[in-house]
């Protein structure tokens, strides 16, 4: 945690937002299902294993491994161009080449209804599904699926517990994010891009709740700036660690709500502490008036309240709780 103004801030969280793939999942998806559009599977790898070249979002690392395991030769991309949320385009082989989720490349080329219905069909399995798009035409469909943390769920169970609302944001399909919320228990918005994450984040400050936000990838950066508290997960992008307030360095759910009761029990702590300093001070200071005391037993129980504050802040190496 950067500096005892964020450790104090968390404490007062009553909502925590999480995104999903490398939060509240392990950020490690495998390739399940490639199928190919009037081009064969190993085109449909070739061009988005060549879009994703150089990329560290989870998705792209998934594709990369597999054209690896393949062992594919990826032809050469130019006017590469990413867009947050959204997908990426490049021209390979001449041909303007993107790879994006379902609703992205539908803006972009008509899908047919049996195209539409194996993708929903994924997407009830809980995968993530990346569409690859070659001219103007669908060429591809690119299935991942990424599996929850195995301490996700008890993790938002301890923050509900403790009074502290949780929802995922996420820009993912919003079937397979409901899938994965049924999972969790968790609310979800889905089908997010960067902006709409930090309005979300914007809307509950407005209505009156103090904001957490936590994640791990370039995308969750906006809304990490923009939270009363912004938490990025370990192994996460710099961006994300550079501008968050705190970090969790085990990459665990849990630890979010190890966090807010460290707080806690830190603001806990410091209010007893100062209440047994002070209390002190004040009596041996009247019974010093009164002549009841002398000096010496005043200097003794001055360092006798710096031993209790001490011996009382020490409780707090204590594992917490949860």
């Amino acid at each position: 945690m950067k500096g005892g103004a964020v450790l104090e801030q968390i404490g007062k969280i009553t909502v925590a937002c999480f995104d999903k793939t490398g939060t509240l999942t392990a950020g490690k998806p495998q390739v399940t299902d490639i199928i190919g559009y009037g081009r064969t599977e190993t085109d449909v790898l070739r061009f988005a294993a060549a879009l994703e070249l150089g990329s560290s979002h989870p998705l792209a690392t998934a594709i990369l491994a597999k054209a690896t395991e393949r062992e594919l030769s990826l032809p050469p991309t130019s006017d590469a161009n990413a867009m947050g949320g959204v997908g990426v385009r490049a021209k390979v082989e001449g041909v303007e080449v993107f790879v994006g989720s379902p609703k992205a490349a539908g803006e972009r080329a008509p899908m047919t209804p049996e195209q539409r219905t194996q993708i929903s069909a994924l997407n009830h399995e809980g995968k993530t599904v990346s569409i690859v798009l070659v001219g103007h035409e669908v060429a591809g469909a690119i299935a991942m699926r990424d599996e929850v943390r195995p301490d996700a769920r008890a993790g938002l169970k301890a923050l509900t517990e403790m009074g502290i609302k949780t929802v995922m944001l996420t820009g993912d399909n919003r079937r397979t994010a409901n899938a994965i919320g049924e999972r969790l228990g968790i609310e979800v918005q889905a089908e997010l891009l960067p902006e709409d994450k930090q309005r979300i984040v914007a809307q509950f400050q407005k209505a009156g709740w103090s904001v957490a936000k936590i994640g791990d990838g370039i995308n969750d950066a906006p809304a990490l700036a923009a939270a009363d508290v912004g938490i990025a997960m370990g192994g996460g992008t710099d961006v994300a660690l550079e501008t968050a307030d705190a970090a969790v360095l085990h990459g665990r759910v849990a630890d979010v709500a190890a966090m807010v009761d460290l707080s806690k029990r830190t603001m806990i702590n410091i209010k007893q502490n100062i209440a047994v300093a002070l209390g002190l001070k004040v009596v041996f200071l009247v019974t010093t008036v009164v002549g009841l005391t002398g000096l010496w037993p005043a200097i003794l129980a001055d360092t006798g309240a710096t031993v209790l504050v001490t011996i009382n802040a020490l409780r707090l190496l204590a594992p917490p709780k949860l």
